[in-house]
């Protein structure tokens, strides 16, 4: 289909985009364009104005930040991809993201505005523990993870914020994201990022998220206290697998039924947690 009319405006700062946005509360921002540019051809979209934020370079970049990691809203999946540095469940989780076109458009921030129930980049901030920064017409503002996203195609965003970066305040030594979905590059019918904190073979610290699952990604936290503080073993995963499928609110669509999602995040998050700690 044809796109609805719109204005198309290419934002030279931060602040200025902050300033139209704030301005018309139906102007869109454009990142990548690969979520946003298909809803358009559908007309399920129909913003006043368009502004691309996506040569917005200062936006652009990963980076260390004591023990965790700064990533610029505008950092496309391919490079993310590419990152050797620490939290290497970053790299893990961008190979399953769509093709490599989608990889090479598409970026972090504009996946977790989007906020697509069945996303990978939620799943995996919320495991880690991030924070997203946002600017808006009052300045910058911090929200955890577990507060922004608030339902499907929902999030804290206030009008005329934009995302600028996703921050990892510590990058766990060992963290894996599974994803089970009809085809390598779907999306995700049950989705698990595993971070896990061990020494001398007890889980001292572990955060389970997912997607695909329910109307939102979600933590695990059930799946969580059956796992922290104990020995690991193979009968162990087995019941942080069964705590897992009990836990989500999994929905029926055209991908899978909510009985198979209920399954299928237990089998995730089994496996994340096995790649996790190396078993």
């Amino acid at each position: 289909m044809i796109p609805p009319q719109f204005d198309y405006i290419r934002a030279s700062s931060i602040d200025e985009a902050v300033d139209i946005l704030s301005e018309d509360p139906n102007a869109k921002a454009l990142a990548g364009g690969q979520s946003l540019i298909p809803l358009l051809k559908l007309r399920a979209a129909a913003p006043s104005k368009l502004v691309d934020i996506g040569r917005l370079k200062e936006l652009r970049y990963v980076r260390q930040a004591g023990d965790g990691l700064a990533v610029g809203a505008l950092a496309t999946h391919a490079e993310l991809e590419r990152w050797a540095g620490p939290c290497g469940v970053l790299p893990e989780a961008a190979r399953q993201i769509g093709d490599p076109q989608i990889r090479s458009m598409g970026t972090i921030g504009g996946s977790l505005a989007h906020a697509d129930p069945a996303a990978d980049w939620p799943a995996v901030v919320l495991a880690l523990g991030a924070v997203v920064k946002a600017r808006g017409p009052s300045g910058l503002r911090e929200v955890p993870a577990e507060e922004f996203f608030q339902g499907p195609y929902s999030t804290a965003l206030q009008q005329g914020e934009l995302i600028v970066e996703v921050s990892i305040p510590r990058c766990p030594p060992r963290a894996s994201y599974v994803k089970i979905a009809k085809t390598h590059n779907d999306f995700a019918i049950a989705g698990v990022a595993a971070a896990v904190w061990a020494k001398d073979g007890v889980v001292e610290e572990v955060r389970l998220a997912a997607t695909g699952v329910g109307l939102k990604p979600v933590r695990l936290r059930k799946a969580e206290e059956a796992i922290r503080g104990r020995k690991i073993a193979g009968d162990l995963l087995a019941e942080v697998a069964e705590a897992a499928s009990r836990e989500v609110e999994p929905v029926s669509d055209v991908r899978a039924s909510a009985e198979y999602r209920r399954a299928m995040a237990g089998v995730a998050a089994r496996r994340a947690l096995r790649r996790a700690l190396g078993l």
